[in-house]
């Protein structure tokens, strides 16, 4: 079974839109949807904003629903607005544990910043490919941006993927990060940009689905 993390109910209204055989299931206080996509069975839920919301969805789905492969689908700041990025790693920036000799953003357990996406992350069509940034922070200044392109080389950030990232590598569950840029750093492109920006990355799950 495939699982799709949404962060926001477009993106979860859009898939389940496409389901059949639908059917609901309330878990810790989420809502997950299970039903078809092209023939395909499918759980999707809503995360919210953020990465702990993002972890607990995450460990649901892989303990509750045992889903063998998970894309986290959503919109993201970046450089390249409209342009649709398919992470080839993530890296947690606000994740410091420096004063102990690690590098930024490298988590417990793991030996580098950066933590590799799945090889169904080479399935999935996109403009760009390479890494997203990831933190309980909406990016909202240049200096900021530069920051994480600078430190990083990142093309994309968000609030979510960090999570799902770690919680899928320690689980051994393949993972894709899909995100569709839909500001560059300014809340109100969020606002013009997010529902044109979600569709585009709901039809790459389809396309996906559907290979």
């Amino acid at each position: 079974m495939l699982g799709v993390i949404c962060a926001m109910d477009i993106e979860r209204a859009g898939l389940i839109a496409l389901m059949s055989d639908e059917r609901r299931i309330n878990l810790l206080g989420y809502e997950f949807t299970v039903g078809k996509v092209r023939g395909k069975e499918i759980a999707v839920v809503l995360s919210g904003i953020g990465k702990v919301n993002a972890a607990a969805v995450t460990a649901l789905l892989i303990s509750r629903f045992g889903v063998s492969e998970v894309i986290n689908l959503g919109v993201c700041g970046g450089k390249e607005r409209g342009a649709m990025i398919v992470a080839d790693s993530v890296v947690q920036y606000d994740f410091d544990t420096t004063a102990f000799g690690d590098e930024l953003g490298q988590l417990d357990g793991f030996d580098s910043p950066y933590i590799k996406t799945s090889d169904i992350s080479e399935r999935i069509k996109c403009d760009l490919r390479g890494v997203i940034a990831s933190g309980d922070k909406f990016i909202v200044s240049e200096a900021q941006v530069k920051f994480l392109t600078d430190k990083f080389n990142a093309i994309g950030f968000d609030m979510e993927s960090g999570a799902v990232a770690q919680i899928c590598s320690k689980s051994n569950v393949r993972f894709a990060v899909v995100r569709v840029v839909s500001d560059g750093g300014d809340a109100s492109e969020y606002e013009k940009f997010k529902l044109v920006a979600a569709q585009k990355g709901i039809d790459a799950v389809v396309d996906y689905i559907a290979e």
